[in-house]
């Protein structure tokens, strides 16, 4: 099914029209604001954006989920895991955010998302390192204002460092041009609390964090919960090696752009524990790289009912 509907790009165009409607409905009708308490500060001022301007707070939202989408499909694009221009990794992406019901709560961990399809729309693995060198800062700012939200997005700046240490050799100037970065928006948000007299709160929203909470809570999920988790990386796993097999014989770079897709996934595996977002939910740091494993696994015609019965039942799962 995958394989075939990876050959007609019209029903592609009219399936992610459909997955991107149904994300806006989900969004203007079903998404609620997650429980604040022991999130990031910033995130905590979001409640009275949401409360007095409820309907442009859900406009903004869906334009977000439209960058993800975007990103995801860059990614695949920029990096030439398909030959010919596709929107498989944008279909994959909306059909777990829409099944897994990832839009029902409005969490730190949907920004965080972004943030990850902010960089990837940034970011080509095989440019120049001058290029690179000069949207250093811009990454450092960006993941920056991604923790101030949450937590768990330091898992970006694992994933950043990674990424750059493997396809670019940098000098010392380049990772101090990187964390100056991130060190920016916290100087800027101190001294901004400082100046209207909030320092003490500041730095109190740090002590009042609540972290580790999909370990403290992993022994109250629904056993259909747990089956769909073990599934989800079941899965992960099997395509990965369908992936692998299929790039085997591609050129480098394309297999050094394959493995920045691993260390995605591993380094959002890492600190998906880390902060509040409590699962099944915080299974969204894992979809946008988990598209990506599912629309390369859907390029070879060879065994393709398996992606098929594989992501169906993925779906499925995730929805229950």
């Amino acid at each position: 099914m995958f394989h075939l509907l990876n050959k007609n790009l019209n029903i592609q165009v009219f399936l992610l029209v459909v997955l991107a409607a149904w994300s806006a409905w989900l969004i203007f009708t079903q998404m609620t604001l997650l429980p604040l308490e022991g999130s990031m500060l910033m995130f905590q001022r979001l409640e009275s954006l949401w409360v007095s301007h409820d309907l442009i707070v859900r406009i903004l939202l869906v334009f977000l989920v439209l960058a993800m989408t975007m990103g995801v499909i860059r990614q695949c694009s920029v990096n030439h895991f398909y030959e010919n221009t596709t929107y498989m990794p944008g279909i994959f992406f909306l059909l777990m955010l829409n099944c897994g019901k990832f839009l029902h709560y409005f969490s730190p961990a949907l920004l965080t998302v972004f943030f990850i399809a902010l960089i990837l729309l940034m970011y080509t693995p095989n440019e120049s390192s001058a290029n690179l060198k000069n949207r250093i800062f811009t990454f450092g700012l960006a993941i920056a204002i991604a923790t101030l939200l949450d937590i768990n997005a330091f898992g970006i700046v694992l994933f950043l460092l990674l990424m750059i240490s493997i396809n670019n050799v940098t000098s010392i100037k380049d990772n101090i041009i990187l964390f100056s970065g991130l060190l920016f928006p916290y100087i800027y948000a101190f001294a901004l609390s400082y100046i209207i007299g909030t320092s003490t709160e500041f730095i109190q929203s740090w002590r009042d964090l609540s972290v580790f909470v999909p370990i403290k809570q992993f022994t109250q999920l629904r056993i259909i919960e747990y089956v769909a988790m073990a599934f989800f990386f079941l899965t992960i796993i099997i395509l990965a090696v369908r992936d692998k097999r299929y790039l085997d014989n591609k050129l480098i770079i394309i297999r050094q752009a394959f493995t920045n897709n691993h260390l995605l996934l591993f380094s959002m595996l890492i600190f998906l524990w880390l902060g509040n977002v409590a699962l099944p939910i915080a299974l969204v740091y894992l979809i946008l790289p988990a598209s990506v494993y599912m629309a390369v696994a859907a390029i070879p015609k060879r065994r393709c009912i398996i992606v098929d019965i594989l992501v169906v039942a993925l779906c499925v799962l995730l929805w229950l």
